[in-house]
């Protein structure tokens, strides 16, 4: 008979740190894929792919709450370090609310594990990093210097890019367990003695 031995507090803060941990990883590669994915297009919003995709990856593989809260504040904070325009006030703010939205119960009920939850998470995310540059470029009186074509237009490719950047990040989730699948299996059948 197999007994299932009592989790530990000690058990339960170890898991917290690695989850924590990982977090924090997954924010600073949100970063530098922020930082060395944008390709300077012109069009807004084509950068948000890279990062949208690393953070839901992050939420997909480690699932437990909060975290993607710690990978969005671990990207804002390692921004500027990373080469990151604004202040690190500006993108911990910004991306914190990028994780504080992944974490949030509307993501919660979306099925992030299928393609199209995915793709509603990406597109989320990045439809209020939009309107949080859009607040802030209206308190500074920049905003109604420009045409409401280009805003449309702009607020589009932000629904596309994030769409695609879901899209990417639960296409590297499954991309990454039908690799551990293969490894389990192929390391099975070498332990087979044929």
């Amino acid at each position: 008979m197999q007994t299932v031995a009592p989790t530990t507090e000690k058990t339960t803060q170890r898991s917290l740190v690695a989850a924590v941990a990982i977090a924090v990883a997954f924010g600073v590669v949100a970063a530098l894929a922020k930082r060395y994915l944008d390709f300077s297009l012109g069009i807004p919003g084509h950068a948000g792919v890279g990062w949208i995709a690393v953070l839901v990856t992050g939420r997909l593989v480690n699932g437990r709450p909060g975290m993607a809260t710690v990978a969005g504040l671990s990207m804002g904070l390692s921004s500027v370090s990373v080469g990151l325009d604004h202040s690190i006030a500006y993108n911990t703010i910004l991306y914190g609310m990028a994780g504080v939205l992944l974490d949030s119960g509307v993501m919660l009920k979306l099925p992030l594990r299928r393609f199209w939850g995915a793709m509603a998470a990406g597109v989320i995310v990045h439809l209020a990093k939009f309107g949080f540059i859009f607040a802030n470029a209206w308190m500074a009186d920049i905003i109604r210097r420009v045409e409401i074509y280009g805003f449309l237009r702009s607020l589009g490719n932000h629904v596309v890019f994030g769409a695609a950047g879901g899209l990417l990040g639960w296409a590297m989730w499954r991309t990454g367990g039908q690799i551990r699948l293969w490894l389990v299996r192929r390391s099975v059948d070498r332990a087979q003695p044929w």
